[in-house]
């Protein structure tokens, strides 16, 4: 009999309350493109996560350029 994990309160709570989805809550996930992954690094080179304010709310803020 295969083992079977058992989902945090998280996970089932979002089973029902969670965002709108036509495929299985766990069903995998599909592969992304040559070009989702070359727009993820070009957003990872080009931008930084910058956390500020007491409500801990983040932003993109554009790195500045090392040729400058």
């Amino acid at each position: 009999m295969a083992e079977r994990r058992r989902r945090d309160l998280t996970e089932w709570l979002l089973t029902y309350l969670g965002p709108a989805q036509i495929s299985p809550v766990r069903a995998r996930g599909r592969a992304r493109t040559d070009d989702e992954r070359e727009r993820d690094e070009r957003l990872r080179a080009d931008f930084e996560r910058v956390v500020r304010g007491p409500g801990g709310r983040s932003f993109l803020v554009e790195r500045p350029d090392a040729t400058e």
